[in-house]
């Protein structure tokens, strides 16, 4: 297997890919989604600039052979092999593509094969892509994933066995599908890591970066029969620093690592970087300088990277690259959706928050209700209402170049608080009291069972009756208390006698007047 120095284009393929693993290492918001579009529509854009290199290298072998039959016989034959190998495996990748866009999208195959991701509406969704890529299996066997790395894997053996002997193992094809290295006790395979829960705009990216690569290794091949007969070479011409960051938001106490390097350069050159002033010496295998930190407090990270090397010319050249990543606390975000409730008349507690940014630059208001939002702290809010069914809470966010930018509005229901419990002592209705616990109980009180929130009711009146020798004598009462005349009926009481609590006015924190009943045997 081929796996040498890689060659100018597969850097940029190499770049391009981290740039993606980047991406999915956020949380999946409608800016991310449209981020895989862009960077779908951009790997669309470089297939075809690879196909158009990779058709003029086989024209070149074309002509070659007319002119050099000899000489060009055998590396022409070859390029006919790699255009077959070619072309199957990235029908086969588009194959895929077609089946999850109509899985997840619900559409049928003409349109999946021609719908531009901008226009799927279903980006985000991932049960059936991920069903179908990775199948029932935690290792992501059962699927198209590894039908499709099984191929990948004859693809490149395929392609080395045509190139000249000297250059087969110093050539690299890209398309790696080794497993992913482990992190602690949790392992990954090239499956689960290419496709397992990624959103449908990610899977799609993935399988594009793919056919990029597929190309790419085509045109390395080609370009290397091509050299193979005295042609000509694709030369690199520009050099610049690039950082790829493993992602721009980072928990306290986690690390934050990025990759610094030069791309498209000489794969002997290791740039000289500095990071915010101080010098960076760590490698990888591709000669790319590994940067790493660990946030400390909250907010907006800097970094500030130069890269000095020698530019094509072999003249001393230095890039400058900046970025920007947020640190945030560690935290888990649970949205019990069918459960947003507002209620009337008291205070809602509300987290409004928006991952990867600024919670200082968050801003949330109340819209289709009456009613106010008022901001705690960063991050947190209350809202009352006092009347309607439903409402919205639109959240924005600023950006540091002072644009507004909305994320959404969340819909709430408008509910008004449950009706309350009438309690004597503590008793629900249909508890049995002596008359001297009546007495000492002095009132009747309207109470919110199993409420979370900070609301209480108050009785402002009620009917006492009870049976007095065949007779019902009822009294009326202003307020929640028993009054002398309830008291001396209270003192004649027989065991055995129920007395009734009937009409009972409870006004609620949201102004509404609730009229409940409570009765009570007599021990």
């Amino acid at each position: 297997m081929a796996g040498g120095k890689e060659t100018p284009r597969q850097k940029m393929i190499g770049m391009m890919y981290l740039v993606l693993t980047a991406l999915l290492a956020l949380n999946v918001s409608k800016e991310i989604l449209d981020a895989f579009v862009v960077m779908n529509d951009g790997l669309i854009k470089t297939d075809q600039n690879f196909t158009q290199n990779n058709g003029r290298l086989y024209e070149t072998l074309k002509r070659a052979l007319e002119s050099e039959p000899v000489r060009a016989k055998v590396p022409y034959e070859n390029s006919q092999k790699v255009k077959k190998w070619t072309d199957e495996l990235y029908k086969m990748v588009s194959s895929i593509k077609s089946e999850v866009i109509q899985a997840e999208e619900k559409v049928p195959k003409e349109v999946a094969d021609t719908i531009r991701l901008e226009y799927i509406s279903s980006k985000d969704k991932y049960d059936e892509a991920t069903r179908i890529m990775c199948g029932l299996t935690e290792d992501g066997s059962g699927g198209k994933a590894r039908e499709l790395k099984n191929k990948i894997i004859e693809f490149k053996k395929n392609l080395v066995s045509v190139l000249p002997e000297k250059m087969q193992k110093n050539t690299n094809l890209g398309l790696d599908t080794n497993d992913p290295p482990q992190k602690g006790s949790q392992k990954e395979t090239w499956e689960t890591n290419k496709f397992y829960h990624l959103p449908l705009a990610a899977q799609i990216s993935v399988l594009s970066q793919m056919q990029t690569e597929i190309r790419n290794a085509e045109g390395t091949v080609l370009n290397e029969l091509v050299k193979s007969i005295g042609d000509a070479t694709i030369k690199v011409d520009k050099l610049a620093a690039q950082m790829i960051p493993s992602a721009n938001v980072v928990t306290i106490g986690d690390e934050f690592t990025a990759k610094i390097f030069v791309a498209a350069f000489n794969s002997k050159m290791t740039p000289d970087v500095t990071v915010n002033g101080r010098q960076i010496t760590e490698t990888d295998e591709t000669g790319s300088v590994i940067f790493k930190s660990r946030p400390a407090s909250e907010g907006p990270q800097k970094i500030t990277a130069i890269a000095r090397f020698m530019n094509a010319e072999g003249k001393p050249e230095e890039s400058k690259v900046e970025y920007e990543y947020m640190a945030i606390k560690p935290a888990a975000v649970v949205s019990p959706t069918s459960m947003n409730v507002f209620y009337i008349g008291v205070d809602n507690p509300v987290s409004v928050s928006v991952p990867g940014s600024d919670p200082t630059k968050v801003e949330a208001t109340l819209a289709g209700a009456q009613g106010t939002i008022k901001k705690i702290k960063p991050g947190e809010y209350v809202v009352n209402v006092s009347g309607g069914t439903k409402c919205t809470v639109p959240v924005s966010v600023k950006s540091p170049q002072g644009k507004t930018a909305n994320m959404g509005a969340p819909e709430f229901r408008i509910k008004r608080i449950p009706d309350p419990v009438p309690m004597v002592m503590g008793k629900k209705s249909g508890a049995t009291l002596s008359s001297q616990e009546l007495v000492a109980a002095g009132g009747v009180s309207a109470v919110l069972e199993n409420f979370d929130f900070k609301a209480s009711f108050q009785v402002t009146g009620f009917e006492f009756g009870m049976n007095v020798n065949g007779v019902y004598i009822p009294i009326q009462v202003t307020g929640n208390k028993f009054n002398d005349a309830i008291t001396s009926q209270l003192k004649k009481v027989k065991p055995g006698t129920r007395v009734f609590l009937s009409d009972i006015k409870a006004k609620g924190p949201d102004g509404s007047v609730r009229t409940l009943d409570a009765s009570y045997k007599i021990r």
